[in-house]
């Protein structure tokens, strides 16, 4: 009998019994008719519940160890065990249950085989001739009967009134005489692994079928017949009529040593996750209710098995509106990740608030409550700031409880911007060095990573800044060029919910190109660039980050990588965006650019990444070359201890003695002799930047001097005269000086001796 694609259905005539009502009938409903069978026999290679087909070309069974089938894995052993991928090519695809039978030796007779080759009736006929040769002998041949065998493939006419050939109605005895249905069934799955559910109770039958469709839906985790018959096996033993009349803790203490394994293990639980979702509903309406929700009911997607706890938080009162707040959360959506900090928050400030675990109402929850809270808080976590973040969900409880109504919470119920822990304004960069950056984009040290997807993402991430969580989900289709042909990254910045592209070199180009050929060959469906290696037979999940961060650390300790002082570095996958941010803006990159490379929001968020190294501010200092009031460079360069000192020095000064047109180079300490008349200074200094101001003063000065020399004020006249030659070397040095500048194509507002504007 057929069921769905793939598919062996045995024995449905079984569950033509009625089935209960309530909860059991609900259960009927929901199976399917081919996973209401007790005896369920997977196609080969099904991806769920099947097995990958044996390697011999033509062999039509599963695979039980080393690509082999049972019967060619006898073969191949008996063979001596010879090299398999050169065996298999020439090994005789035809088994045991599968190979065709052959007819009568007689021309034109079309039953089965009996004795000596010959049907039944020519082998009578034969002793009765005297046992002729058989090529010679030439007995008489009924007609064609009106039918052939009934099992598919077989041609054989049939015999006696069972509508079997011979071998095959011999065969449907030793079974028993089964129905027409399971022995047709029995014989195009002949050695095949199946789910025997007969020996289950009727409930229990249903709710193992039902489990083994949900996984069939799901599409995600191979479960194969053997891999749960011990399961199988121990519910028999239990005696039990249903997966739901005992905890899941119960059931896998009981557990035997076979079916503590893994996928039985697992098989249970989600069975029985599966049979709770079907009996008590999923959505708010079922799980609101539950101190424990899985996310999984609430249309969260993505996360495996997430669930929010709220059972640690205390007193009722304070876990009913915590609940009421994350579920507002949710409906804003608030990621998985901040809602598990959120719910922390609230477990901390029940559990480090004096009193209020066993307080009746919110009026517990005042400042005194509230100050004897942070004071715990600054205790247990001392770093400011992860106890900034805590103190920021709080404060986010509080505001969301009074703004809405919630509770009504005493006025003082509140924390106020000063509670906050003072934070240290320049945090330590998290780059990596570039010690240990030497190491890590070594070919050597990355030819070591045995998978290509993983080290196609260290690339990515070193080459782009993405974050890790962006780079794994990738899609197939991320390379995309402009007009000029030039190659971008496109990809999905989930944290801002947007698209973005970043530009890429011809060697990433190649590597990402490589892997869409290598995601194409293995899943020919897929939409990822990346797509994770287990229970994923279709191609659609991603690799998870999991998987990134421990096969780095895997790879950092393999490698040896270290730090300058010789003990083993320590490197996240974020550290990689860090180090990209920071690697431009030491190549000049504008900040502005950065931004968009990183695709920041604001300058803000990306002065937080990119940290310009000493040494290239001081290169920065060096190349905006000082001349003086004769034109001539100024001297800036010093060697030895005192070098850092002098640049100090020098930007001090810039800072508290600038000019509306240069910058006094006298030193703090000393007087001026010559103020109000700073072009006249040998000590004044300026550069290409003020050249506007220049070209101003030459002429206003200029036309100072004419009206001095028609006024008769000669002295006057000599004195400016001073001035606009000292302006005029100036101007012709700066005018020299910007031409052989780098940034001579820009105005003079941009040089490169002045700073950005949009520094951090």
């Amino acid at each position: 009998m057929a069921g769905g694609p793939g598919w062996v259905i045995v024995s449905v005539e079984a569950l033509a019994t009625p089935i209960e009502s309530g909860w059991v009938a609900r259960l009927g409903a929901a199976v399917r008719q081919e996973f209401r069978a007790e005896v369920l026999v997977p196609a080969v290679a099904d991806p769920i519940l099947g097995s990958p087909g044996c390697a011999v070309p033509g062999c039509v069974r599963s695979s039980r160890y080393a690509g082999l089938c049972p019967a060619h894995l006898g073969r191949w052993r008996k063979a001596g065990r010879p090299d398999r991928h050169g065996w298999v090519k020439t090994a005789d695809p035809e088994v045991m249950g599968y190979r065709p039978l052959h007819s009568c030796l007689v021309p034109d007779c079309g039953f089965g085989q009996h004795r000596y080759r010959l049907c039944y009736r020519h082998s009578h006929a034969w002793d009765k001739a005297g046992r002729p040769a058989v090529d010679r002998w030439k007995p008489d041949v009924a007609g064609t009967p009106a039918a052939v065998c009934a099992i598919p493939g077989c041609a054989l006419w049939a015999e006696l009134d069972a509508g079997w050939c011979h071998s095959h109605h011999r065969r449907w005895r030793l079974r028993g005489c089964p129905s027409a249905a399971e022995f047709i069934a029995y014989c195009a799955s002949y050695g095949e692994d199946r789910f025997d559910l007969r020996p289950l109770a009727p409930q229990l039958r249903l709710e193992i079928g039902y489990a083994l469709q949900c996984r069939v839906d799901a599409n995600r985790t191979r479960t194969t017949p053997r891999s749960i018959k011990p399961l199988l096996d121990h519910l028999v033993a239990s005696g039990a009529e249903s997966l739901l009349e005992r905890p899941l803790a119960e059931w896998l203490a009981g557990l035997p040593a076979a079916a503590s394994v893994n996928t039985p293990r697992a098989f249970l639980g989600y069975a029985i996750e599966c049979l709770l979702d079907l009996r008590d509903g999923t959505g708010w309406d079922s799980e609101y209710q539950r101190d424990v929700w899985r996310l999984r009911r609430l249309g969260v997607s993505g996360h495996d098995g997430a669930k929010l706890d709220f059972t640690a938080v205390h007193p009722v009162w304070l876990r009913e509106l915590a609940k009421r707040w994350c579920r507002w959360r949710m409906s804003c959506g608030v990621g998985l990740g901040q809602l598990r900090s959120d719910r922390l928050a609230l477990v901390r400030l029940s559990q480090f608030t004096p009193g209020l675990a066993s307080s009746s109402g919110p009026d517990a929850l005042d400042r005194a409550a509230l100050e004897a809270y942070l004071a715990r808080l600054a205790v247990e976590i001392p770093h400011p700031k992860t106890r900034s973040a805590e103190i920021g969900c709080v404060t986010g409880f509080l505001h969301a409880v009074r703004q809405h109504r919630w509770a009504s919470l005493p006025a003082e119920a509140q924390l106020y911007p000063s509670d906050q822990p003072r934070r240290d304004e320049t945090p330590a960069p998290r780059a990596i060095p570039e010690f240990v950056m030497g190491q890590l984009e070594s070919p050597a040290n990355l030819d070591r990573i045995s998978d290509p997807r993983i080290r196609l993402l260290v690339e990515v991430l070193i080459r782009t800044g993405l974050r890790i969580g962006d780079a794994t989900r990738l899609a197939l289709d991320c390379l995309v060029r402009d007009p000029q042909g030039a190659v971008y990254l496109r990809y999905r910045n989930h944290k801002m919910r947007r698209d973005a592209v970043v530009p890429i070199d011809d060697e990433l180009t190649a590597m990402i190109q490589t892997q869409q050929e290598r995601t194409r060959q293995r899943f020919p469906t897929a939409a990822v660039l990346l797509p994770r290696s287990s229970a994923n037979p279709d191609g659609r999940l991603p690799i998870p980050t999991a998987t990134f961060h421990l096969q780095l650390g895997q790879w950092l300790e393999t490698c040896g990588v270290t730090d300058e002082l010789g003990q083993p570095a320590y490197v996240t996958a974020h550290q990689f965006r860090h180090t990209a941010a920071t690697r431009w803006i030491n190549h000049e990159v504008p900040q502005e650019v950065v931004r968009r490379l990183l695709d920041h929001t604001s300058h803000t968020m990306t002065a937080v990444y990119a940290r310009l190294a000493d040494t290239t501010i001081r290169e920065q200092w060096e190349r905006a070359q000082k001349i003086n009031i004769r034109g001539e460079p100024v001297d800036i360069t010093v060697d030895g201890p005192l070098a850092d000192g002098e640049w100090m020095k020098q930007n001090l000064a810039r800072a508290k003695m600038a000019l509306p047109n240069g910058y006094c180079g006298l030193p703090l300490q000393k007087s001026c002799p010559h103020a109000n008349a700073c072009l006249t200074c040998p000590l004044f200094i300026t550069t290409a930047e003020f050249l506007p101001q220049h070209r101003k003063q030459l002429d206003d000065t200029r036309a100072l001097i004419s009206r001095a020399q028609t006024d008769g004020h000669t002295r006057l006249a000599e004195m400016n005269r001073t001035v606009e030659t000292n302006l005029l070397t100036i101007i012709a040095t700066l005018e020299t000086d910007q031409r052989d500048c780098r940034c001579a194509a820009a105005d003079s507002e941009t040089c490169c001796g002045k700073e950005s504007s949009d520094a951090p």
